[in-house]
């Protein structure tokens, strides 16, 4: 952990409580700690905020604690133990949310860079700041950046403690002194452009953006851009109503609280200021935005869509920022792997095992003499699901919602096989043409052609046959169904017991054809994800 990390030295304990102590915790609902290592310094802020809310909040709570870490191993091991992650790199990190306390061990290398960021985001709002600094930082001045820095200290009045050997006990010692820096800044006075100009009789004109002006070509970055206009407008404007809360007051008592004219962000968390609160709630909605949108989510069927848009509640938390999005995307694909096979085994279960024991539905599958087993099977070319395309009531045409849905997510399951190989089809148009028409026969999809009938049921001929195939060996290679050699070894290198499974499942010729052509044929579940 230290040989790959140079600037990691975790926080002495002793030394974490002197910190801590320079916060009333009592009025702190909002910290960030923007250098957290493996989570020592955290932990202690959780208990402290525990004990100062105690008579308030029960041991169940959330505390709105941001974590930033740069090291990714550092960062599994604060998700493993709960916290929330929001950004890698703290120099390249941007948020509209407000923190009551910034709380922070950075590295000493660039430590100053660190402080005068944290000076930075507590300057617009006001706020707290603890942090350490190599000693030496402060005593030697010799960088514009440092010579700014003591700038800022002094113009905050900063309290500076220097401390011998604090970290010489610690788990990875170092005899350095370092400076413990406490900064209190106040919240700015607003004032209101609207207030100021009419007092000098002007008109307020605010520039118009239009969407097409702020939104960039690409869609990720683009949709960032959006986000990051909208939170600045409402955060403008909860400014000004800020500003302009004592000329609007009902009453002209000093001590009174209620406003003619109200502003209200709704929020569950009764503790969140007015800004975290909509932010909170903008990020919802971009989130939400994201989570449906085709081209993040196109490939997801139905079930897939349904699972991480219930996460979607817990990205209120994270800033809609390119980091976080690319985060989710590469957790998105790692989760996808395991989603996607499931998704296919459950069809092939479908279309197979779920129906034989009705006459009809049986006909779906053909019985072959597995590996090791007499009970396997393949899906035939026809197959019969039940799924109504008539109006229970009259009998009229009725591709409803549930029609659509399932072919879509029976066209997704082959799209994940076919490697973009065929030309799309758009399911719910030729759903909808089908309905103008009257057809109920020979409805043209993807993959196989469709045929509904009153009893409720539908008929699918496979027009695909090497789609179908590829359905057949992916499922019957995952369910052990054919023999580990199954697309490894020719067909004359395999053992009698193999070749009888093989002849069985499709042949001699069929699997010469296969063979000569595995890359197609023979797939993993990891190289079915085309998300873009």
């Amino acid at each position: 952990m230290f040989k790959n990390n140079p600037d990691f030295y975790p926080t002495p304990s002793e030394l974490i409580q002197k910190m801590l102590d320079k916060i009333d915790f009592k009025y702190i609902s909002s910290i960030l700690e923007n250098s957290a290592g493996k989570g020592d310094l955290a932990d202690a802020i959780i208990e402290k905020l525990k004990n100062a809310h105690s008579s308030y909040y029960n041991r169940e709570a959330v505390w709105d604690l941001d974590l930033i870490e740069i090291n990714s191993d550092l960062q599994h091991i604060l998700k493993g133990k709960g916290y929330r992650v929001i950004h890698d790199d703290y120099l390249t990190f941007n948020s509209f949310k407000h923190y009551d306390a910034i709380i922070s061990n950075p590295p000493f290398s660039i430590g100053d860079k660190f402080l005068l960021k944290m000076i930075d985001m507590q300057e617009s709002q006001g706020g707290s700041i603890v942090c350490l600094l190599n000693a030496e930082t402060l005593r030697n001045p010799y960088s514009n950046i440092r010579k700014e820095l003591l700038d800022k200290l002094e113009h905050h009045n900063a309290e500076i403690e220097y401390i011998q050997n604090a970290f010489i006990d610690s788990e990875r010692s170092t005899n350095v002194e370092v400076a413990l820096i406490y900064i209190s800044i106040p919240k700015p006075e607003r004032s209101s452009i609207i207030l100021d100009d009419l007092m000098k009789q002007e008109q307020f004109r605010e520039e118009v953006h239009y969407n097409n002006e702020i939104v960039n070509a690409d869609f990720l970055k683009g949709i960032v851009q959006k986000y990051n206009f909208e939170v600045k407008t409402g955060l403008r404007l909860i400014a000004e109503y800020n500003a302009m809360k004592p000329f609007i007051i009902s009453s002209f008592k000093d001590d009174s609280s209620n406003t003619i004219l109200n502003l209200t962000v709704t929020d569950k968390d009764q503790n969140s200021s007015k800004e975290n609160a909509y932010v909170k709630n903008v990020r919802m909605k971009y989130w939400l935005a994201l989570f449906t949108n085709e081209s993040f989510m196109g490939l997801f069927t139905s079930n897939l869509r349904e699972k991480y848009q219930s996460k979607i509640n817990e990205l209120k938390d994270y800033d809609f920022s390119i980091w976080n999005i690319n985060t989710i995307k590469i957790q998105l694909n790692n989760e996808m792997v395991k989603g996607v096979e499931d998704t296919i085994l459950k069809l092939f279960d479908e279309f197979s095992y779920q129906s034989s024991w009705d006459k009809e539905f049986g006909k779906n599958i053909r019985y072959f003499s597995g590996w090791s087993t007499n009970s396997c099977w393949k899906v035939n070319k026809r197959v019969i699901i039940r799924l109504n395309g008539f109006n229970t009531y009259d009998g009229s045409i009725e591709y409803d919602y549930k029609v659509k849905n399932k072919l879509e997510d029976l066209q997704k399951i082959f799209d994940y096989l076919d490697n973009g190989l065929t030309d799309d089809v758009n399911v719910r148009e030729t759903l909808d043409f089908a309905r103008k028409c009257n057809d109920t026969k020979r409805i043209k999809f993807k993959y196989y052609v469709a045929n509904f009938y009153k009893k409720g049921t539908c008929h699918l001929e496979f027009t695909n046959l090497d789609i179908l195939e590829k359905f057949n060996i992916f499922s019957g290679r995952n369910k052990a169904f054919l023999p580990p050699s199954y697309g490894k070894k020719k067909y004359g290198d395999m053992t009698q017991e193999e070749k009888i499974v093989i002849d069985n499942f499709s042949g001699e010729t069929e699997y010469n054809r296969i063979m000569s052509n595995t890359e197609y044929f023979i797939v993993e579940t990891s190289k079915l994800l085309m998300l873009t």
